[in-house]
């Protein structure tokens, strides 16, 4: 068994990387927190396309001095590449993620870099984005965070955690931060498919972190308010109802089985599949869930069925093409 790593010294710089297109209003606001911070940020990155002109007019005219901000250019559409563009552009200790409708609590940043502080085996920090939709916020609350029942069904909830600090086995990305030296070569995985967001990024990402041997934690103390934006299109693996766009469906499934195939390993992904087929969830149905939509749904659960058979076929193609090596070097080494 490979040694948990450890960092050979406490962390000291706190970056916060915010991937924006096209929202100045919300990006402003999450300047706005940010600024107030009670320990402020040292750096702080907004990847921004070269052409969203009203990114770089929101960032430009932030008054000066009241954050270290610097556009990133993403280099390519997609959250994957704009993420792993502030990766390669940050030189703090601590590399922290909000998206760029939240707006981080003041204590946020300071109690990031006092839990990476404390613990030399923490690789990963997660917190809960306290969702407004609009009208209120969402206050339920749930026990279970960021859990792989044995079988590959996933348990999120990191908008309603609350209680303890605890450890679990992804993070979601509106709220999520990594001590550098863990992610080493790791980076967001450039094989997942999607136009704008490629769904379960955020997954498959603090999931290569847990599996180098660094410890992942979720905190809902380290809190920011997620004041969802409204967006052109809704996000299909997040969108209830109807299938409004069976593309990007079909590939936040396949990015689901991708993602997960590495996690579970040889010996759970036949029950994976089985589960997949045979039960599924609500939100990628297997014939059992199937089952239960078609009166809401009707012949629309039976074509999210199909597609999410079709994306489990797809992802295991890919999975075993001689092509199959990350471009962008995601499985995970141990660092230190």
């Amino acid at each position: 068994m490979t040694a948990r790593p450890r960092a050979e010294r406490p962390p000291r710089t706190v970056a916060v990387v915010i991937c924006s297109h096209r929202r100045p209003e919300v990006l402003r606001a999450c300047l706005d927190a940010l600024a107030r911070q009670t320990r402020p940020p040292d750096d702080v990155l907004i990847v921004a396309r070269p052409d969203d002109a009203a990114t770089h007019v929101a960032v430009a005219a932030f008054p000066a001095g009241a954050l270290p901000c610097r556009i990133v250019a993403a280099g390519a559409p997609g959250l994957v590449a704009a993420r792993n563009a502030g990766l390669a552009a940050c030189r703090a200790d601590i590399v922290a993620f909000c998206d760029d409708d939240t707006c981080p609590h003041p204590d946020w940043v300071a109690r990031i870099l006092a839990h990476f502080a404390r613990d030399p085996d923490l690789g990963a920090l997660g917190g809960r984005d306290r969702c407004h939709d609009g009208a209120r916020f969402d206050d339920r609350r749930r026990a279970v965070v960021g859990r792989i029942q044995w079988f590959g069904r996933t348990v999120g909830n990191h908008h309603l955690g609350h209680g303890a600090p605890r450890e679990v086995q992804f993070l979601k990305g509106a709220n999520m931060s990594y001590r550098r030296a863990a992610i080493g070569p790791i980076r967001f995985d450039g094989r997942l498919r999607g136009r704008g967001a490629q769904a379960h990024d955020d997954l498959g990402f603090s999931l290569a972190i847990g599996r180098g041997g660094w410890r992942v934690l979720y905190d809902p103390a380290v809190l920011l308010d997620h004041h969802v934006a409204r967006r052109a299109a809704p996000r299909a693996y997040v969108a209830g109802g109807g299938l409004l766009d069976p593309q990007g469906y079909h590939d936040s499934a396949y990015n689901l089985v991708l993602v997960l195939w590495d996690a579970l390993g040889p010996a759970r992904r036949p029950a994976f599949l089985l589960w997949w087929l045979l039960v599924g969830t609500r939100l990628y149905p297997g014939l059992a869930q199937a089952l239960r939509l078609m009166p809401a749904e009707g012949f629309g659960a039976w074509r999210k069925f199909a597609l999410c058979q079709r994306a489990a076929v797809a992802a295991r193609v890919r999975l075993r093409s001689p092509r199959r090596g990350r471009a962008t070097a995601a499985r995970p080494q141990s660092a230190g």
